[in-house]
């Protein structure tokens, strides 16, 4: 399976020096792992302002030592647009019927959301933004740690 790790599950990462927090969805070996650039970029601005010390850093790094960091391209700027006007009921090519008032994304969010949908990723998080995009633009696996 190929998984997109979403901002917040890398901050709970952080917290699991033991490792064990995704073992129950993420196999050690044979599962793909991916991380945004924009996630990680969110990751390292969370960690400078809350000066984590190098037992949190390593504890998520060895997560993103596995992962592929995924860059920002053409592509992933039409799939950011589609996926924006489509949660703001303003996309002609995806008619709604699953909710009715706009759903305002955060920028970073609709980055990370575009990412996943790009690339057939099933991202995993516990922020309930992504609900709207599951089996439209892409697989949402919540995860309550």
């Amino acid at each position: 399976m190929n998984y997109l790790l979403d901002t917040n599950i890398l901050i709970y990462l952080s917290k699991d020096v033991h490792n064990n927090l995704l073992t129950n969805i993420v196999h050690p070996t044979a599962d793909k792992l991916y991380v945004s650039v924009v996630a990680l970029a969110e990751l390292k601005s969370i960690a400078l302002q809350n000066n984590w010390g190098m037992k949190k850093w390593a504890a998520v790094e060895k997560y993103l030592n596995r992962s592929v960091v995924i860059e920002i391209n053409e592509n992933l700027l039409e799939a950011y647009v589609q996926i924006d006007a489509y949660s703001q009921l303003r996309n002609p090519s995806y008619p709604v019927d699953s909710f009715n008032t706009p759903r305002n994304m955060g920028k970073n969010d609709l980055w990370i959301a575009a990412t996943a949908a790009l690339l057939n990723l099933t991202l995993i998080t516990t922020d309930k933004d992504f609900d709207h995009l599951h089996n439209v633009f892409l697989d949402v696996r919540p995860f309550n740690p």
